[in-house]
């Protein structure tokens, strides 16, 4: 087996890191950092994320270890420190569990991609499976799944997602609303069987976030949106305990779990 280490700059990361290798080298894996079959990823979803940008022309063939070291971590709640010896010797016999990313033209998207102008209102038509849903102006339009609902959409009152699979949700960011123009300016949510384009009419000034990466807008100032078939998979420890509710309850609310 191949495998590669992410991890985020933490000294705890580093050492997780150095004590994964020698296991890893003591099962005969070898070290792959162009093509790994595991990637191991220490820290929070911030490193996650980076390891997915790393890795995102490959992301549907390799399966993800996420390790919780560091930050608020949706995706690396999953792991524990003190799960490492336990996974790793028993790896290969783990049914990965799945998590829904976005397909936008050639990128694979975890939580959200963002098509922005932040100095001029942004101007495009949104199509729904090819008909025209409106024609949106103002500051930009986001896309999220159902893990990058909790994030910058949930700060812009979009709706956070239960379902991991087969949702994805549309937010207008401060549209433009007068009496002679109107959007719907609501969270719009998607199915899997929904396939969405945004026609940029102006591109100049105009951003595209994929998770944290900056893109450049296509020449053909088209950007289809729609969930992939093909999921990521993740190795994880803890996936029957620590349900969404949990981690939702755990890091946004101040009630405690329900007995």
């Amino acid at each position: 087996m191949k495998y590669s280490i992410v991890k985020n700059d933490y000294e705890e990361s580093k050492k997780i890191a150095v004590e994964l290798n020698e296991l890893l080298k003591a099962k005969k894996w070898k070290e792959d950092n162009k093509k790994p079959d595991y990637i191991f990823v220490v820290g929070g979803d911030g490193t996650f994320l980076k390891a997915v940008e790393i890795y995102n022309t490959i992301v549907n063939k390799v399966t993800f270890v996420p390790i919780k070291s560091g930050g608020i971590g949706f995706y690396t709640n999953h792991n524990r420190i003190s799960d490492v010896k336990e996974i790793i010797s028993d790896i290969e016999n783990q049914k990965p569990i799945e998590i829904s990313v976005l397909e936008a033209n050639d990128y694979k998207i975890v939580n959200e991609i963002k098509i922005i102008n932040s100095l001029r209102p942004l101007e495009a038509d949104v199509l729904i499976d090819g008909e025209l849903l409106e024609t949106f102006k103002g500051t930009g339009l986001v896309f999220s799944t159902s893990g990058g609902s909790t994030g910058f959409s949930k700060s812009h009152n979009g709706a956070v997602i239960i379902d991991e699979n087969n949702i994805f949700q549309m937010l207008e960011i401060a549209p433009i609303s007068n009496n002679n123009f109107r959007t719907m300016n609501a969270p719009i949510i998607f199915s899997r069987k929904h396939t969405v384009e945004v026609v940029i009419k102006k591109a100049n000034d105009v951003e595209i976030i994929v998770d944290s990466k900056k893109c450049k807008v296509p020449n053909h100032k088209t950007i289809k949106i729609k969930l992939s078939d093909k999921n990521i998979k993740m190795i994880s420890k803890n996936s029957e305990k620590l349900t969404k509710t949990k981690i939702l309850n755990s890091i946004f609310t101040t009630n405690k779990p329900y007995n």
